[in-house]
């Protein structure tokens, strides 16, 4: 909904502020005062195309701003301000909330929000990629449950062609690739790969490679330990005469106790010795083993890798595949029977989802053209055409039927789409019946109508007056109007002005109330704000408006 409006060298607009509520808010003044300035200035604003006509004379800059209602657009700041502006370079700029848009993305943000119906715009309700959307909402609930069922199995029959595609091979290559998937996940299985095997089988090979000259250092260190000029030879002699030494003192005798400890260490220590000398004398294959069994990881590695956990990885992988493709045969007739079960069961929520709309569209035309004959279109036909949608198991479409509103305005004349009305009026008050009908069931929370009442008089005008009020139920409606009957069924009244200052012509907008509106509404009746005659019947339409919910 819009809050306010400010108009700022708008071709004969210098400066206007309006502050709009709910309801119907009609737009009325003079010919020529420049009431459908206001339209195209809400038009410019929202996107429309531009041209430096606009442009008030002198100004460098024409600008409009919409404060509209934050919950439209689920702001984080609490607001929603739209800015359009022209300079005399005939560029334009946009922004939403400060921050700058293009005028595409303009529209597309305030396309669902505000719905301008001037004489030559042609809205969404006419546009056919909506009516699918509107019939579906008429029919409340009846349909929705069959859409989600349908849109649940064809995500289903979408991942079984999928499937189907991945299975549909020929029947030599899929053999070729078993014999492939055979030989690689034996070679891999029989090479008993473990994680992280490569870097101790390098440790090991370092330690083997060095084997000669390990035994040389360790004989070296035995021969230290034991010969005939050995440590322990020399730690002997020590002991001996700590020994005698120890007769005469306790401190002595501690000491010597320390050399037979030492001694007993070294002992062990050259058993050791002699214990890792012995094993590498009896590994004298065992580099040439450790060699040959990294060759073959690196070799996988290679092929599978570049890993070794890769390559364990592509092992179990081609296992799996290998697994599928001998399951292939059966898996393809089992998913052959599954798609034809389920496109016959599409074909019957097809027929259940056209015998749902139709029996909505029945409805809808019987509604919308009982509100046409109310508006003085007594002959008009307004129908709603629903065409299957041709389909197959191998592509399912996201819904089986297209949904267009059709409309012959006069008899004898063919069916035609909603949007090749031409005539204004005639576009003006189909949309006015569609809306009244459809109230509610769109997005839209803006309709803005510019002179709904041309051509239009007697009780017909009061009909559409009596329409305006109930879509304004539902949404914010803003009229133009020259009808003195609209204008009384309004919640509030803008009187558009124009008036000559210092040379210039200015156009004014002023809500006007009580004795104001009497008078605009009786120079709407006879042309003469002042009749007595008028002026009683202004205040007596008034009244009776009030008496309409």
């Amino acid at each position: 909904m819009i809050h306010r409006v400010e108009i700022d060298n708008f071709a004969l607009v210098e400066h206007a502020e309006l502050d709009l509520g709910s309801g119907l808010t009609v737009l009325s003044g003079e010919t020529g005062a420049g009431k459908s300035i206001v339209i195209d200035a809400l038009d410019f604003a929202t996107g429309a195309r531009s041209d430096r006509s606009m442009l008030r004379t002198g100004a460098f800059e024409a600008s409009v701003s919409i404060l509209l209602d934050p919950s439209a657009a689920e702001t984080e700041n609490g607001e929603f301000v739209v800015l359009r502006t022209l300079r005399d370079t005939n560029r334009s700029y946009a922004k939403i909330n400060g921050q700058l848009v293009t005028a595409g993305e303009l529209r597309d943000k305030m396309e669902p929000l505000l719905a301008i119906h001037s004489q030559n715009d042609q809205q969404t309700i006419f546009r056919e990629s909506v009516h699918k959307t509107l019939l579906d909402a008429f029919s409340k609930d009846t349909i929705r449950p069959l859409q989600e069922e349908w849109e649940a199995l064809r995500l289903e029959m979408t991942e079984i062609g999928r499937r189907l595609d991945e299975l549909f091979t020929d029947p030599t290559t899929r053999q070729r690739r078993r014999d492939i998937l055979l030989y690689q996940s034996e070679e891999i299985e029989g090479a008993n790969l473990q994680s992280g095997e490569d870097e101790s089988l390098l440790k090991r090979i370092k330690t083997l490679s060095a084997v000669r000259e390990i035994s040389i250092h360790l004989g070296k260190a035995e021969e230290r330990l034991s010969g005939d000029e050995s440590v322990t030879s020399l730690l002997n002699q020590v002991i001996t005469e700590l020994s005698s030494a120890g007769r005469y003192s306790a401190t002595i005798e501690s000491l010597n106790e320390r050399a037979i400890a030492l001694k007993t260490e070294l002992s062990e220590l050259g058993y050791d010795l002699s214990r890792v000398a012995e094993r590498l004398e009896d590994e004298p294959e065992a580099l040439e083993d450790a060699n040959e069994r990294y060759k073959l990881i690196r070799r996988l590695e290679e092929k599978y890798g570049p890993t070794l956990d890769e390559v364990i990885l592509y092992g179990e992988k081609a296992k799996k595949e290998l697994l599928r493709l001998d399951q292939t045969e059966e898996e393809l007739q089992t998913l052959t029977d599954l798609q034809q079960t389920h496109y016959k069961t599409f074909q019957q929520m097809s027929k259940s989802l056209f015998d749902v709309r139709r029996k909505a569209a029945d409805s809808l035309e019987q509604a919308i053209n009982r509100e046409l004959f109310d508006l003085d279109m007594k002959h008009a036909s307004f129908t709603v055409a629903i065409e299957k949608r041709a389909f197959s198991a191998d592509e399912i479409p996201t819904d089986p039927q297209h949904v267009r509103f059709m409309i012959a305005p006069n008899p004898g004349e063919p069916e035609l789409p909603l949007v090749s009305i031409i005539s204004g009026g005639e576009a003006s008050r189909v949309l006015l019946a569609v809306k009244t009908v459809l109230a509610g069931l769109d997005q839209v929370s803006t309709i803005i109508f510019d002179e709904i009442d041309t051509g239009i008089s007697g009780q017909t005008t009061t009909r559409i007056a009596e329409k305006l009020r109930s879509i304004a139920r539902h949404a914010q409606v803003i009229c133009v109007t020259h009808s003195a009957q609209i204008a009384a069924y309004a919640d509030c009244q803008l009187l558009i002005g124009k008036h000559v200052e210092a040379g210039r012509t200015r156009t004014s907008i002023t809500e006007i109330t009580g004795e104001a509106r009497i008078d605009e509404i009786a120079r709407l009746l006879s042309g003469r704000p002042d009749d007595p005659k008028s002026r009683t019947l202004a205040a007596s339409m008034l009244e009776q408006a009030k008496t309409i919910p």
